[in-house]
C-alpha cells in the first residue's frame, strides 16, 4: 500500500510528495537475503459500528443535534518479524454515514496509519529505522478534544489530519574494547490539512561515541547533534548540541556521571537567550533486571534542568515515573512523542506470565484491540503550533494485573513556554488569541479497568479528567469523560461490543458541551 503525503511548498519551490511506506519497505526488504526472510503476515480487518449520539458535532447544548451514525471501518495490519527486518504497520479508514446528511461540522471519513520498521542492511554495521503516520490531532489546546478513547470521530471541530514520515540510516561500530560508535542521519517531514501549520522537513545528524569494556572504572562519552529545519511558514531554523561526559563505575549496579557541553539554537526568538553552556551530574542505579533509576541535575541556557526516569516491575505490577525538560516543537512531538506507551506498559506487565516475546506481542496486540485502548495513556495534547517551546513534563503510571482484571492508572503534568515569535502562529490563532499559547499548562489523569467476566466476555471501564490553562490569555478548560464497554468474542477473530459514553468539555468558544452516546459494533479479522 502506498500513502502519498500532502504536497507542500518551501521558499517558492515545489517539494515533491514522498511515499513513506514505499520507501520503508523498498529499502528494508531489498537488503534481505532469501534465506533470512521471515514470513510476511497480512491481516485484513473490518468493523461495522452503529452509534446514537445526542450531540454529533460536540457543540454547546443550544446547538446540539442528535444523529444515528453508521460507521464502516476497513483496515489491515502488515507484519514481518525476521532476523534482519522488524516491520509493523496498521491502517484503517473510517467511513461515516449519517441519518441526517445535512448536518454541518461532520466529516465523511477519517484515516489512521502507524508504520514502523527496523532493518539490518549490512551485518551488525549498518541499520535503518523508518516510520510513517497519519492521525487526527487537535488544532488547539482549548476546545473539543477528540482523543482515540472518547472522541466520537465524526465532528470536525478543532480537529485536523497530520501526516509524518521519518527515515534514519545509522552506523554502529565497536573499536575493539576501546570505544563504541553510533552515527545516525535522519530525514523527516510533517504536514497537515490545516494550511496554517507549516509543512516542514528536517535533516538531523547525531553522533554518540562512548568508551568500551576496556574502561572498567572510569568511562567517557561524546555526544553531538545538529538539526536543520525548513518550513514554508516559519523562518528556517537549526539546533546544535555538544556534550562530553565522564562516568565513574562505582559498582555493577551504580554509575555516577558528570556532563558538560554547549547548546546553540537558531530560531526567531522573542528576545531571550538561545544558546549557552550546559552541565549536569547524575547517577544510574540498576540493582536488578526489574528495577532502574536514572537521575540528573544540571543547568542549560534556559535555566535549571532535571531528568528522572524510574521504573519497577514485579510479577503483577509495573511502576513508572518520568520527568524531563527540553526545547521542543509541535513537529518534534508528532515525530517522537514523549508519552506513556500503552504497548510498552502492557508488554512489561505480561512478561512475567508470558516470557516468549513473540507470543507476548500477539497477546498485547489482541488485548489493546479488544479493549479499545489508545496507543498512549494519559499524555499531553500536542496542539498545532509553528513555534519552539520549552516543555517541562512529569508522567507517572502503574499497571496492576490479577487473574481476572487489569488496572492501569496514569498521570501527566505538562508545562510549555513559547520561545520563538508569535507571528508564525497568526494564521492558526487569529489576532484576538495571539498570546494563547505563550504559557500553557496541562494536567490529566486516566484510569482503565478491564474485568474478564469469562473466557470470551470482558467489561472495560475507562475514565479521564484533564485541565488545560493558558497563563498568558487567562483561559482554563476542563474535560471529563467516561466510557463503559462490554465485548464478547463469538468465535475466533469475530468480536462484538456494546458501548456507553459520556463526555463533557469546553468548545472552541469556551462554552461547555456534553455528549451522551450508545454504540454497538461487530469486528472481524480475516
Amino acid at each position: 500500500m502506498t500513502i502519498t503525503m500532502v504536497e507542500g511548498r518551501r521558499r517558492g519551490r515545489a517539494v515533491p510528495a514522498p511515499r513513506p511506506l514505499a520507501v520503508v519497505v523498498a529499502l528494508a526488504t531489498s537488503m534481505l537475503a532469501p534465506a533470512s526472510r521471515a514470513e510476511w503476515k497480512f491481516t485484513p480487518l473490518m468493523e461495522l459500528r452503529e452509534t446514537y449520539t445526542d450531540n454529533v458535532t460536540l457543540l454547546p447544548k443550544e446547538q446540539a443535534e442528535s444523529q444515528f451514525v453508521t460507521e464502516l471501518v476497513p483496515g489491515f495490519t502488515l507484519e514481518n518479524h525476521g532476523p534482519r527486518l522488524q516491520f509493523r504497520s496498521s491502517y484503517n479508514k473510517h467511513l461515516f454515514k449519517y441519518s441526517n446528511q445535512d448536518v454541518a461540522g461532520t466529516r465523511g471519513s477519517a484515516q489512521q496509519l502507524q508504520a514502523d520498521a527496523r532493518a539490518k542492511l549490512i551485518g551488525e554495521l549498518l541499520f535503518l529505522d523508518a516510520s510513517a503516520s497519519i492521525s487526527q490531532q487537535a488544532a488547539s489546546l482549548f476546545g473539543q478534544q477528540q482523543n482515540s478513547q472518547f472522541g466520537n470521530g465524526f465532528a470536525t471541530a478543532n480537529s485536523n489530519e497530520v501526516k509524518t514520515y521519518r527515515i534514519s540510516p545509522y552506523l554502529q561500530h565497536r573499536f575493539g574494547t576501546q570505544a563504541e560508535l553510533d552515527l545516525r542521519y535522519a530525514r523527516d517531514r510533517v504536514s497537515s490539512d490545516n494550511s496554517a501549520l507549516g509543512t516542514s522537513s528536517s535533516d538531523n545528524l547525531t553522533l554518540n561515541l562512548n568508551s568500551g569494556a576496556a574502561y572498567r572504572l572510569l568511562g567517557w562519552g561524546v555526544f553531538y547533534n545538529r538539526q536543520n529545519v525548513s518550513d514554508n511558514i516559519a523562518q528556517d531554523s537549526g539546533t546544535q548540541a555538544l556534550s562530553v561526559s565522564l562516568r565513574y563505575i562505582y559498582s555493577p549496579a551504580l554509575t555516577l556521571s558528570v556532563n558538560g557541553g554547549y547548546d546553540k539554537n537558531d530560531y526567531q526568538s522573542q528576545g531571550g537567550v538561545t544558546q549557552g553552556k550546559s552541565w549536569s551530574t547524575g547517577l544510574n542505579w540498576q540493582p536488578g533486571p526489574r528495577t532502574s533509576l536514572q537521575l540528573n541535575v544540571g543547568k542549560r541556557y534556559y535555566g535549571d534542568s532535571y531528568l528522572l526516569a524510574a521504573s519497577h516491575r514485579s510479577r503483577a505490577t509495573v511502576w513508572s515515573i518520568n520527568y524531563s525538560d527540553a526545547v521542543t516543537s509541535t513537529r518534534s512531538q508528532f515525530l517522537l512523542p514523549s508519552t506513556i506507551d500503552t504497548f510498552g506498559t502492557l508488554d512489561r506487565l505480561f512478561s512475567a506470565n508470558i516470557p516468549d516475546a513473540a507470543v507476548r506481542r500477539q497477546v498485547v496486540d489482541a488485548y489493546i484491540l479488544a479493549n479499545g485502548l489508545p496507543p498512549s495513556l494519559a499524555n499531553s495534547i500536542n496542539y498545532l503550533s509553528n513555534r519552539y517551546m520549552l516543555q517541562k513534563q512529569f508522567q507517572a503510571s502503574v499497571a496492576l494485573n490479577s487473574a481476572r482484571s487489569t488496572l492501569i492508572l496514569a498521570l501527566v503534568d505538562s508545562r510549555r513556554t513559547a520561545l520563538s515569535s508569535q507571528q508564525v502562529d497568526n494564521a492558526l490563532l487569529g489576532s484576538s488569541n495571539s498570546n494563547l499559547n505563550d504559557n500553557t499548562r496541562q494536567s490529566a489523569a486516566n484510569a482503565s479497568l478491564n474485568w474478564r467476566w469469562s473466557a470470551r466476555t470482558s467489561v472495560n471501564l475507562v475514565g479521564s479528567y484533564s485541565s488545560t490553562k493558558s497563563e498568558s490569555a487567562s483561559r482554563s478548560d476542563k474535560n471529563k469523560a467516561l466510557r463503559l464497554t462490554m465485548s464478547r468474542e463469538f468465535q475466533a477473530r469475530l468480536r462484538g461490543s456494546v458501548e456507553l459514553r459520556r463526555v463533557r468539555g469546553a468548545a472552541v468558544d469556551g462554552k461547555s458541551y456534553t455528549e451522551n452516546a450508545v454504540a454497538a459494533s461487530l469486528s472481524k479479522q480475516f
